[in-house]
């Protein structure tokens, strides 16, 4: 009964207790006594359900998106966090990095992912890159034995002017001579099939971190590193034999969907699809794989001030998959932006605990040595 219900029947009974014939006191006075323990009961009733309606402390959202590369491992690690404490909340939305790194300077992001440097529009107010977890770029092959129909993806061994020259539409099928020549076991299997050359279509830094290896190794083929691959490609623009996915997922979509295709996406979302094994420095072909990555990432020390790694594509390290990255956090340090502390809070969980703990079992390498001790500095500056 609401509390206006109870006041109308308290009025009524009122008048049922003194009515102008009533002459028995006793029993008048005990009927007021049940009345006024009534009218203690919903005072009570309204002032609890006051009390419940009065929120505790919410948890402070704190907002976030950028890289579609670590995109899994954040998810994993945002839900283990936000299960652990009751501060904050952290949420991440997989944008690209361009779109991560906008919106970090424009202030629409708490703090951003992002896979590769501002080329332009950095930040106006104190920040910094701090990286957090690393992987591979794997090169998924869409490809079957001509006798068998078995995959022959896992089995392509590239070398990396060779990747260079398929990615970049100079060398158009399969049974090319080239590809042979560094395939000697499996030549008679490969197929005259073409090549298609699956892209992102948006602003990555997938497609960054792509075009820096190729770059290292045939710079006279790619000669630009950017986050946009559409006119990265040589002349400018895609070759004919290519088609353009929005993000890693639409990528692999369209290599998984088309016979002979070849893309670039992070370890993660390739998730097991046979992909090419890549020569290294040390002339090894090598498959991507977290162990695999690990080994060139330990050997990366080149770290700035800033937190950027200037990666090293010809280190010279036994079984080491040549092309692995660095993702890194974008974070305030002028003390001016929301939520400082979670911020501050969840890039250590990130590094020191989420990054041991998950990294490996998602696809990814957590961060280690030289480039996680600056890191660990860096955290300390987020205000």
């Amino acid at each position: 009964m609401t509390r206006a219900g109870h006041i109308g029947r308290i009025t009524s009974e009122c008048k049922q207790i003194f009515p102008s014939n009533e002459g028995d006191t006793v029993r008048k006075a005990r009927r007021i006594n049940a009345l006024v323990g009534s009218v203690a009961g919903v005072t009570a009733l309204a002032a609890s359900a006051l009390v419940g309606a009065v929120p505790a402390n919410a948890a402070e959202t704190i907002s976030g998106g950028g890289a579609s590369f670590p995109y899994p491992w954040i998810q994993a690690c945002a839900s283990d966090f936000n299960a652990s404490q009751n501060n904050f909340t952290i949420q991440y939305t997989s944008t690209g990095s361009g779109t991560g790194k906008s919106n970090f300077t424009k202030g629409v992001f708490d703090y951003a992912q992002t896979d590769s440097k501002y080329s332009s529009g950095e930040p106006s107010f104190g920040w910094e890159y701090i990286p957090n977890i690393g992987g591979a770029v794997t090169f998924p092959i869409n490809l079957k034995n001509k006798k068998t129909g078995r995959t022959l993806g896992s089995s392509i061994q590239l070398k990396q002017t060779t990747l260079a020259k398929i990615l970049g539409g100079n060398i158009k099928m399969w049974n090319d001579k080239e590809i042979l020549r560094s395939n000697s076991r499996i030549a008679a299997s490969i197929p005259a099939t073409p090549i298609t050359v699956s892209y992102r279509s948006d602003n990555s830094g997938t497609s960054n971190n792509t075009l820096q290896y190729l770059n290292s190794w045939a710079p006279s083929i790619f000669s630009k590193v950017q986050d946009d691959f559409s006119t990265a490609f040589p002349g400018g623009k895609p070759p004919a034999n290519s088609i353009a996915g929005k993000g890693n997922a639409g990528v692999m979509a369209n290599v998984i969907a088309t016979d002979g295709a070849i893309g670039y996406v992070d370890l993660g979302d390739s998730k097991g699809y046979p992909s090419a094994r890549v020569q290294n420095a040390m002339g090894e072909f090598v498959a991507p794989s977290s162990a695999s990555a690990s080994k060139n990432l330990a050997n990366q020390t080149n770290v700035a001030a800033n937190g950027l790694v200037s990666l090293n594509y010809k280190v010279k390290a036994k079984g080491a998959y040549p092309v692995a990255i660095f993702s890194y956090l974008l974070a305030r340090t002028d003390g001016k932006g929301p939520n400082g502390l979670g911020v501050r809070q969840f890039a250590d969980y990130l590094l020191q605990k989420c990054g041991p703990q998950r990294a490996s079992s998602l696809g990814y390498v957590p961060v280690g040595g030289k480039v996680l001790a600056k890191a660990k500095t860096l955290v300390n500056n987020i205000k």
